[in-house]
């Protein structure tokens, strides 16, 4: 796993994200949850993945992620991915959670049916200035394991954090340009 630090920069980002979905009505509370837990999902996540934007600048991995600041202004948001790897054009989703005691990935099951990504990383925030990014699973991983509803949200895919493919494995198969989802080989 790795300790990430959250910019003062990419909290305001992920606040003003959120913000937008707040004021123009955006997305859809599919999760039953209430509407302060239903922007803070929106804060998080958009939080989570500029933290994983930082890690792949520093290490110098090709990405594609031009509309991780663009609201969608629809509904639902099921099938874009959060990022591309420009080396081998791979999808990856990052999900990340807010609370020391989550210990599961989690994709929802539309999300999941509606377009499966190459890689989802999975990520924790358990302190406010920190995210741990613990690693990563394939979507063919996640494709094998059934939708439970037993976390609170409906159906969704899940693997343990403490069960990833690490991190570092990731950086360092990215970096190289190899493909991530393919072949896996033991880390």
């Amino acid at each position: 796993m790795l300790l990430l630090h959250i910019s003062d920069e990419n909290a305001k980002l992920a606040a003003a994200f959120m913000q937008e979905y707040k004021d123009k009505g955006y997305g859809k509370n599919v999760l039953g949850v209430s509407n302060e837990e239903f922007y803070s999902f929106i804060y998080h996540g958009k939080l989570g993945e500029l933290v994983f934007r930082d890690l792949l600048a520093k290490e110098n991995i090709q990405f594609d992620c031009k509309g991780i600041l663009i609201p969608h202004p629809g509904k639902f948001k099921r099938e874009g991915s959060d990022f591309v790897l420009t080396a081998t054009n791979e999808t990856v989703d990052v999900k990340t959670a807010e609370g020391s005691y989550k210990t599961r990935l989690l994709v929802r099951e539309d999300q999941f049916a509606a377009k499966r990504h190459d890689v989802y990383i999975g990520q924790r925030i358990a302190e406010e200035t920190n995210v741990e990014c613990w690693g990563y699973v394939t979507g063919g991983e996640l494709s094998a394991i059934p939708p439970s509803e037993r976390f609170g949200h409906g159906p969704c895919r899940h693997w343990p954090l403490t069960n990833v493919r690490s991190i570092e494995g990731f950086i360092r198969r990215a970096k190289k340009g190899e493909m991530i989802s393919g072949q896996i080989s033991v880390e």
